[in-house]
């Protein structure tokens, strides 16, 4: 690390990145990889990197504090760590957490996996899934931003908007449905239908690509992928970003103000004011908003718009396979709002990925809050432990207690990409470059790990394109 500074030293840099989670990280990465600029200051807030990626290995537990794993159906991501040496260390998920369920009914139902398996499955009534078939029949779409509850009501009909796709929305945003912007939150759905006037045909054309170029158009753990970690956990990409990066990452650096000088952006912080041509943002929305004030005022409302939900994660082991006397396999279960069974949902981390947990032991990581019942992630541990566990005492039919757990909260926990968002983003975005600053992260175009590193990846092209 550099040494400190005093208030009257200036550090001079071609660009400058505010902010050290997984999109800043990649972008001061991307910039040397791609475009051979060396010449970043990566300023971090924290005392540590990498945002809400938070590993931890304790008594033979991959213990995750934030994201379980990433997609393998983005390059940009598996290109950065093949890049940086961890393509030795990716761990794929196991054939066995294809399976995951939806609980309805108060009982776990399989999410089938075939239109096949879906004619005959339990997961909907009959009448739920009849409506289903007649997709390609549906109205079409309005000239508006839909959200995503309407636009599954009108597809696929009521019962499986409340059930199907409110789940997808809780294992994603921890969102509601009905207030999340479709275009924003599934874009590539919106898409499939805007070009095949139907999400039915839509994915026929896809399977015969698929079967065309000899690829997967479905894997285990997810639509059009696998989903990977690495051995040590997520935050395994975070650390090897960071260490590359050595002295030009500062941490337990916040910034108080962005001012332009002549040509040059300053950057303040309690150490030393930092001089940079260019800089990008990859904060949340907020403290986005409040260092643009100054440079970019037509930026802040609609950054100030992009609301997030709080999170709480409960992680609890169990010493037995049999401590719900039942099996406890596949990927883990999501609750629709309909369900009100107190929790968002729990995936099972024995079974996702090898090694994750000791042999002939339970390892479930129960999700709670977001916009369903955000004061939840501000309870107690023990309060949060007693939901958790009347929860799977409805669910399994058993309350064991359990040997060891972990709680995580986030009060920042995820974006939310209201109805509105793409044009909130668009103004922010045209805002913060007329005044030569980039925005990206998990508040404008994308939540996930994979988006977040794209995000950053476009990023980096343009500062290299403008920066002197």
């Amino acid at each position: 690390m550099l040494p400190s500074l005093t208030m009257s030293e200036t550090t001079r840099t071609r660009i400058a990145i505010i902010g050290g989670g997984i999109t800043g990280l990649a972008a001061a990465t991307w910039l040397e990889l791609d475009h051979g600029i060396g010449d970043v200051v990566l300023i971090e807030a924290s005392d540590r990197a990498g945002g809400k990626i938070r590993s931890r290995i304790d008594a033979g537990h991959t213990v995750e504090w934030g994201p379980q794993g990433f997609l393998d159906n983005a390059p940009d991501t598996l290109e950065l760590a093949t890049s940086i040496g961890l393509g030795e260390v990716l761990v794929p998920a196991t054939d066995a957490s294809a399976d995951r369920f939806i609980l309805r009914g108060g009982r776990l139902r399989a999410v089938p996996t075939s239109p096949v398996a879906f004619a005959t499955s339990d997961l909907l009534p009959l009448s739920g899934r009849l409506r289903v078939f007649g997709e390609p029949f549906a109205r079409r779409r309005p000239e508006r931003d839909e959200t995503v509850f309407d636009f599954a009501r009108r597809r696929i009909g009521r019962q499986a908007a409340e059930i199907l796709v409110d789940s997808m929305v809780t294992g994603v945003f921890a969102g509601d449905s009905t207030r999340l912007s479709l275009a924003a939150t599934f874009p590539r759905m919106a898409a499939m239908e805007s070009e095949h006037g139907s999400l039915t045909r839509a994915l026929i054309a896809k399977m015969r690509a698929a079967r065309k170029s000899g690829r997967a158009s479905a894997g285990p753990s997810g639509p059009g992928g696998i989903l990977h970690t690495f051995a040590e956990g997520m935050e395994r990409l975070p650390r090897q970003l960071a260490d590359r990066l050595g002295d030009r990452l500062r941490l337990t650096t916040p910034v108080s103000r962005l001012t332009r000088n002549g040509g040059n952006f300053l950057i303040e912080t309690d150490t030393a004011t930092i001089r940079a041509d260019r800089v990008l943002l990859t904060l949340p929305a907020g403290g986005a908003g409040s260092l643009l004030a100054e440079l970019a005022p037509d930026a802040v409302n609609p950054l100030r718009s992009t609301p997030t939900v709080p999170i709480a994660v409960l992680m609890a082991s169990y010493d037995r396979t049999d401590a719900f006397g039942r099996p406890v396999d596949g990927f883990g279960f999501l609750v629709p709002k309909t369900e009100e069974a107190g929790i968002l949902g729990t995936l099972f981390c024995h079974s996702i990925f090898p090694g994750q947990a000791p042999d002939r032991s339970l390892f479930l990581r129960t999700m709670l809050g977001g916009a369903r019942e955000p004061d939840q992630a501000h309870l107690d541990d023990d309060a949060l432990l007693s939901t958790v566990r009347a929860a799977h005492s409805r669910i399994f039919g058993r309350d064991p207690e359990p040997t060891r757990v972990w709680i995580a909260r986030w009060s920042e926990g995820i974006s939310q990409y209201t109805v509105g968002h793409l044009d909130r983003v668009d103004t922010a975005v045209r805002a913060a470059r007329a005044a030569g600053i980039e925005l990206a992260g998990s508040p404008y175009r994308g939540v996930s790990v994979n988006d977040c590193i794209r995000q950053a990846r476009a990023a980096a092209q343009r500062l290299a394109r403008t920066s002197h």
